[in-house]
């Protein structure tokens, strides 16, 4: 009987072993993923390739406007907010100091709730239209659960601000006439 306890209790031990053996090697495995980015590039590729929704259009359509005029957008990178909203930003031509970020919210609601907290307005447009007058470094357009912004860091009179106006300006408009449709 004694034989049969021992016997049970080491088959016991060795299966605790090898299945936290296990569970901590596929720990250790996704911890690396996070370190060095795979876990950020596997998102990224599955958010490219499977997203159909406004945001794949409204991207796409964004490069597209940008590319016709000259303006490569660099070092993509998105964050999803807890409420389900989620920003894409871009470098303009590489350059730090200039940047687009694009902002896709669950509803117009959310987006006026959240642009008040970001940028100090509810619609995203009174009071930064007062600073971005002032210092001329930024602007904002926004529709529906959209919102896009140009920054510049620094630069009272950026290059691409008028270029960035229209771009804003005609894919707005294009989401409104699909929405209507």
């Amino acid at each position: 009987m004694n034989w049969c306890k021992l016997g049970l209790g080491l088959v016991l031990a060795v299966s605790l072993c090898t299945g936290c053996g296990n569970g901590m090697q596929k720990v250790a495995k996704q911890e690396m993923e996070k370190y060095n980015m795979n876990s950020y590039r596997k998102g990224n590729q599955r958010q490219l390739t499977s997203g159909t929704t406004l945001n794949t259009s409204l991207l796409r359509s964004l490069k597209a406007e940008c590319a016709e005029r000259g303006i490569r957008l660099t070092h993509e990178t998105y964050a999803e907010g807890l409420d389900g909203n989620i920003s894409y930003s871009y470098f303009i031509n590489g350059d730090a100091r200039h940047f687009i970020i694009v902002h896709v919210f669950p509803s117009e609601q959310d987006r006026i709730r959240e642009m008040t907290e970001i940028y100090g307005s509810g619609d995203g447009q009174k009071g930064l239209h007062a600073a971005a007058a002032a210092s001329q470094a930024s602007l904002i357009r926004t529709r529906d659960n959209a919102a896009l912004v140009y920054a510049s860091t620094a630069q009272k009179n950026s290059q691409y601000r008028e270029q960035m106006k229209t771009i804003f300006d005609r894919l707005l408009m294009r989401m409104q006439d699909r929405a209507a449709q």
